[in-house]
């Protein structure tokens, strides 16, 4: 399995997180003189947008849309799943494969052009054995955890590539402007008879750094996908 994202830690961060100590602050400064401080746009979800002149991004493809509003203006994630075979260059061999693909587009306001601002995707091939990969779309999410109103993007997704006896890899990961936090490992196989295997975990080397509710959110989505039952 290779999981394409442009990105892989601060060194990609767009805009800057502010601590809350700083924020707090900047308020009491603002306070003190006599100065209203300036409050972040609420996040707003907001119904599916509708296709006029140009078909919306993703077209007849898409597994779900989510819109929304925040302070840079509108955003529609668009999740895609498609199947494709795929020529091994060494061996010649046909591999099915499964593309997990989710694309964030943004505008300033209604009736402007969608500009992509970035994708991630998943690609899970597989040769001879049973294959599944899908997103897991009730744990897909917009939210603004820090307050800052930046809309922050939660995808949550499972890949298979093996037999019964082997575990589903799952994947989370929580997107903030420019900069992407994640877990990613297995689900774990409890046999009849035989000793749990696999139940890895690996979080994403930026992990340790982000914000306390960033942590605690992908803690609490780990916990959630990891009990789902897995069904083929």
């Amino acid at each position: 399995m290779r999981d394409h994202s442009p990105m892989h830690g601060p060194s990609c961060l767009t805009r800057p997180f502010r601590p809350v100590l700083v924020g707090v602050a900047c308020l009491a400064v603002a306070a003190c003189a006599g100065e209203v401080p300036a409050v972040a746009p609420a996040l707003i979800l907001l119904p599916e947008p509708v296709a006029t002149a140009a078909p919306l991004p993703g077209g007849d493809a898409a597994l779900r849309r989510l819109h929304f509003r925040d302070r840079h203006g509108e955003g529609l994630l668009v999740l895609e799943r498609r199947s494709e075979t795929l020529e091994h260059a060494d061996s010649g061999e046909v591999l099915d494969v499964v593309v997990l693909t989710a694309q964030m587009h943004a505008r300033p306001g209604p009736h402007t052009v969608w500009s992509r601002q970035w994708h991630r995707q998943i690609r899970q091939p597989c040769a001879g054995l049973d294959l599944d990969a899908g997103w897991l779309l009730e744990h897909v999410g917009v939210t603004d955890l820090d307050g800052d109103g930046q809309a922050e993007i939660t995808l949550a997704s499972r890949t298979f590539c093996g037999g019964g006896g082997d575990p589903h890899q799952l994947h989370v990961s929580l997107i903030d402007g420019g900069t992407r936090y994640g877990i990613e490992g297995d689900a774990g196989v409890s046999l009849p008879g035989e000793e749990p295997r696999g139940g890895e975990r690996h979080d994403s080397a930026n992990l340790a750094a982000a914000p306390a509710p960033f942590v605690q959110h992908l803690d609490a989505l780990w916990a959630a996908v990891r009990a789902q039952p897995i069904t083929m």
